[in-house]
């Protein structure tokens, strides 16, 4: 039997960042901004000074973490295999329950970094590009959703993307209130048919 104990290689720089990262995306949406260095360092099953090697300082790390989260290709490749042949109803049903997943957690963590200090000196204040961009993408995909049913919609793809992706987010923002949130199938049956209930409408 071989006496030497063979040490695991210790990871890359960026692959010790991501796993420290995925390690506490969970903390940071339960406890939020008020969240310590000895708790993220305790979640990530690592060394309190360790996340000082790999971040400058707390912030940074949930920054970075936000930045993660922001990342659309997940659900880019969520919405695009929405099954093409499905009714416009039912792609859409599936696409508010992909947004409303992303949003319940993206919310949780941008609290965490509106009330973090800029990153860097030279930062413009305002959110980081990174939210910007993902937003674009994520509509991108939205309206390439809606432009397989082009030919039955009112208004162009891209507005109606738009005002899906709103009613959506609107539903579940915690700024709108603490009303009962509504359900995929309400958001979808809004948006395609409206408000008014036509057959109790009076005449005019």
């Amino acid at each position: 039997m071989n006496s030497r104990q063979h040490r695991a290689e210790p990871l890359a720089p960026d692959d010790r960042r991501r796993a420290i990262i995925k390690a506490v995306l969970p903390l940071l949406v339960a406890e939020g901004p008020g969240v310590t260095t000895r708790q993220l360092a305790a979640a990530a099953g690592i060394a309190e000074g360790t996340i000082f090697r790999v971040f400058p300082d707390k912030h940074a790390l949930i920054h970075e973490a936000i930045k993660v989260s922001m990342d659309p290709a997940p659900v880019q490749q969520a919405l695009s295999e929405i099954h093409s042949e499905a009714t416009l109803q039912e792609q859409m049903t599936e696409a508010a329950r992909i947004l409303i997943e992303r949003f319940d957690e993206v919310i949780a963590l941008v609290s965490s970094l509106r009330n973090a200090p800029p990153i860097g000196p030279n930062r413009p204040p305002g959110p980081p590009p990174f939210i910007a961009e993902a937003n674009t993408a994520i509509n991108h995909s939205l309206t390439e959703l809606f432009e397989r049913h082009e030919g039955v919609l009112r208004i162009k793809p891209a507005r109606a993307a738009a005002l899906f992706r709103g009613l959506v987010f609107a539903s579940v923002h915690p700024a709108f209130g603490p009303t009962e949130r509504q359900n995929v199938n309400e958001i979808v049956d809004v948006l395609i048919s409206g408000i008014i209930d036509h057959d109790r409408e009076p005449a005019l």
